[in-house]
């Protein structure tokens, strides 16, 4: 038997968080249950390989079955790894949980076989090699799946609907059925029994080198990404401190819903890149960027009413600034804001005058940086301005090209605008590869790739490989040195090949170990070929690689499935390369994808190999010949943390790596926000919502209930062993607590501690997710113990 599925249910590419990734699972649910359907399979159509994680959210979702429909354009995957001869098979994720896969060769089958509009007769050469893949011993069902009834982007042919009925009347066998997945996979699965094979890893990217022919919005949406967690949980809070004050639904659904359409795996029309002025190409691209734009300007406008009306109840008056952290652990980070020159800043916690950096300003007022410390977990702090008699002053500048830290001496290289040298004073050993014919940030703009067919655009065995060169930056010079209150910054300008100016600044810091490389571009649009890294060589002939995805740590010569990719990878916060007791890190904050070893030369290696140790930021390319932007121009910003230590500590990274994603966030009061400083319910100085006593656990989100039943946490486990975690939130009462599915079904009720805490178990990398409730929908506040009242 021979089912033909229909398809609703479609998942993303591209580089969404966990968090997108389920919210797109959200509408299939709704579906699910508006149209009393099973909400327990996911199909990805015309994308060739997945994030491993996919296997872990799926499962957390409560979704069993996953059909994937490849398409292998520029997409060796299944040429080279043939999992679709070997399907089903269940895969298993970084968590250890597994979705049940089954793997097509192509997305529109019916369409290959039977042409469009089909045709009977063709069928009765092409379904006998079509079923040929699964004439093997070690295929146990009678029934197999046939993906697709045509192309996207066409109308239906609707002499599809009588194909099957027409082929049972003229043939015995096989015969055809038109089917749902859940359908199609359970009866192939009770068919199978006991002997389905369990396949580990993850696909790595092929299609998602597309993200990189636009670099801008892509950033943006990173950065989006990182910030609509935060706006979605200033906006709970504000519900459940005050209950007069709704959390904004609307405006995060579509916050998300912009994001979620963002991160679809294309960009634009079919003829961006051969007629990349026509009103189609261009208006297209506008859709699609105002996906992020709006997206962006939703969590702008959420996350700031969402702090007023929480400062409204915080017992502090005009003159004050409140800094939040939506993280679950106390934390530092760098606040930039503006004040009045006569002015200083006093931590109102510890009542010291807290060091300013001036970044800017005019002859009214001054922009100024610092470093708020330790910030409370998913909190705020308070800071006030007070008059100074001692304006602060910019820091002193230098010409020194050697900066020095307690963890780094780092060495300028002026020329290339990057680093010539970096000393871990703790490891005692250098960690740039002094060899390398780049340096350590440099900026390589890489030419070659015109001539086609080639390999790096699309894949072939006979194709030739492209003539691509490397331009490096050169030219530059630096600008200055300046020493801040906490730490050195560098600042140096170069330029390169269609590239008139990069201005690089880099950070080192005194009381962290850390480095920062800011770099922003300007640069020229043009349509030749092209791409743009950069470069980062650490001191290594043999390391061992590690990248975080969205729900766990890839060794890429290891956690790979037969076909994946290794030409370039998907990297959520952190990368590293590790031998000898060093292990060296770098954060691309604002882009996704690396490459290992060396750049994308259009190798399409079946196997990783042995790599140098080379990391290599792929910022732009514009080898794509449809669907993304045909050139880049204009000006970007790119930053980059780097660190270091004897090892690669995943958890220690992926705690990093989210402070350094996620800002904090800030609030000034003024005397148009409160006209009198009277005792409200919070304290004016510090505050805690979320008490959780494990450093390894993230509260990715705290979100209102989508069935409006209490609001929703959902942890994400950063790497630890099987434990179980108690969580408190200090200043609500839970008269309820249940732990549900990803897409919030109720599972079990947790066992309650008291009146404001809960536990559960989590395992290594698994996604929980949690629904509070109290009285009715909300959790009532304790204003009484804080000297408040509740409302009447």
């Amino acid at each position: 038997k021979i089912y033909i599925p229909a398809n609703y249910a479609n998942l993303l590419t591209g580089f969404p968080t966990a968090e997108t990734l389920i919210r797109s699972l959200y509408a299939s649910a709704n579906f699910s249950r508006k149209h009393q359907t099973p909400f327990n399979y996911a199909s990805i159509t015309d994308v060739p390989s997945y994030s491993w994680s996919y296997a872990s959210i799926l499962n957390a979702a409560g979704i069993h079955y996953l059909v994937g429909g490849s398409n292998n354009y520029r997409a060796p995957v299944l040429l080279q790894g043939r999992l679709n001869e070997d399907s089903p098979f269940w895969w298993q994720g970084p968590d250890g949980k597994k979705v049940l896969l089954w793997y097509s060769r192509i997305y529109q089958q019916m369409q290959m076989l039977f042409g469009l509009p089909p045709i009977l007769s063709a069928g009765h050469d092409t379904l006998p090699l079509f079923m040929q893949q699964y004439e093997r011993p070690g295929y146990h069902a009678d029934a197999v799946i046939l993906y697709g009834s045509q192309v996207e982007n066409t109308d239906l042919f609707p002499q599809q609907a009588e194909l099957a009925q027409q082929w049972n009347a003229r043939y015995a066998y096989p015969k055809m059925e038109y089917s749902g997945f859940y359908d199609a996979m359970k009866n192939i699965q009770a068919q199978f029994g006991q002997n389905i094979p369990t396949v580990r890893g993850g696909g790595g990217p092929y299609w998602e080198d597309g993200i990189a022919s636009d670099a801008y919005y892509a950033a943006m949406e990173r950065q989006n990404e990182s910030r609509g967690p935060s706006a979605e949980k200033l906006s709970t809070l504000t519900e459940l401190v005050d209950p007069y004050l709704a959390a904004d639904k609307k405006g995060l659904d579509r916050m998300w819903t912009n994001m979620v359409l963002m991160d679809e795996h294309t960009w634009d029309s079919y003829n961006s890149t051969s007629s990349p002025t026509s009103m189609e190409a261009v208006d297209q691209l506008a859709v699609k960027e105002s996906y992020a734009k709006d997206a962006r300007t939703e969590a702008d406008f959420i996350a700031r009413n969402s702090m007023a009306c929480l400062t409204n109840s915080i017992s502090v008056g005009a003159g004050n600034v409140v800094v939040f952290n939506t993280l679950n652990w106390k934390r530092d980070g760098l606040v930039t804001l503006d004040m009045d020159k006569a002015d200083q800043l006093v931590d109102k916690s510890t009542g010291q005058v807290v060091p300013l950096q001036v970044v800017g300003g005019d002859k009214d007022f001054e922009r100024v940086r610092f470093m708020a410390k330790d910030v409370p977990a998913v909190g705020y702090k308070i800071y006030e301005f007070t008059h100074s008699q001692h304006p602060t002053q910019p820091g002193p500048v230098t010409q020194n090209t050697t900066l020095e830290s307690p963890y780094y001496r780092v060495e300028l290289d002026p020329e290339t605008g990057a680093v010539r040298s970096i000393y871990d004073k703790q490891l005692q050993r250098e960690l740039v590869n002094q060899s390398s014919p780049y340096r350590f940030g440099q900026y390589l703009y890489v030419t070659g790739g015109d001539e086609s067919p080639n390999r790096i655009l699309q894949y072939s065995h006979v194709y030739p490989k492209p003539n691509l060169e490397v331009h490096p930056s050169s030219g530059g010079h630096l600008i200055g040195v300046t020493r801040t209150p906490y730490g050195w910054v560098a600042d140096m300008e170069t330029s390169d090949t269609n590239t008139p100016a990069i201005h690089s600044q880099i950070r080192l810091f005194e009381h962290k170990k850390k480095i920062e490389f800011i770099e922003d571009v300007n640069k020229k649009n043009v349509d030749t070929k092209e791409a743009v890294y950069f470069a980062f060589p650490f001191a290594m002939q043999h390391p061992t690689f590690h990248y975080e995805i969205q729900t766990g740590v890839v060794n890429p010569a290891k956690d790979m499935y037969p076909g994946a990719g290794h030409e370039w990878f998907s990297v959520q916060h952190w990368v590293s390369a590790e031998q000898d007791g060093v292990a060296g890190t770098i954060m691309p904050l604002d882009v996704p994808l690396v490459t290992l070893g060396d750049i994308n030369r259009g190798q399409w290696p079946a196997q990783f190999g042995d790599r140098q140790g080379n990391i290599f930021s792929y910022v732009m390319n514009n080898y794509w010949d449809t669907n993304y932007r045909a050139g880049q121009g204009g000006h970007f910003r790119f930053r980059y943390v780097v660190t270091s230590a004897a090892t690669t500590d995943d958890t220690a990274l992926s705690r990093m790596g989210w402070e350094e994603a996620t800002t904090l966030e800030d609030n000034i009061v003024t005397s148009q926000d409160k006209a009198q400083n009277v005792t409200r319910a919070l304290n004016g100085k510090q505050e805690s919502f979320l008490s959780v006593d494990d450093p390894n656990l993230l509260l990715e989100t705290w979100k209102p209930a989508e069935d409006g039943d209490g609001t929703i946490m959902r942890f994400l486990d950063l790497g630890g062993s099987d434990r179980t975690v108690t969580v408190h939130t200090p200043l609500f009462d839970l008269s309820k607590v249940w732990q549900t599915d990803a897409v919030e079904r109720n599972q079990t009720e947790l066992q309650r501690m008291g009146t404001d805490g809960f536990q559960f178990t989590v395992h290594p990398h698994q996604i929980v997710t949690v629904r509070l409730a109290g009285k009715g929908a909300h959790h009532a506040p304790k204003l009484e113990a804080l000297g408040g009242t509740q409302p009447q």
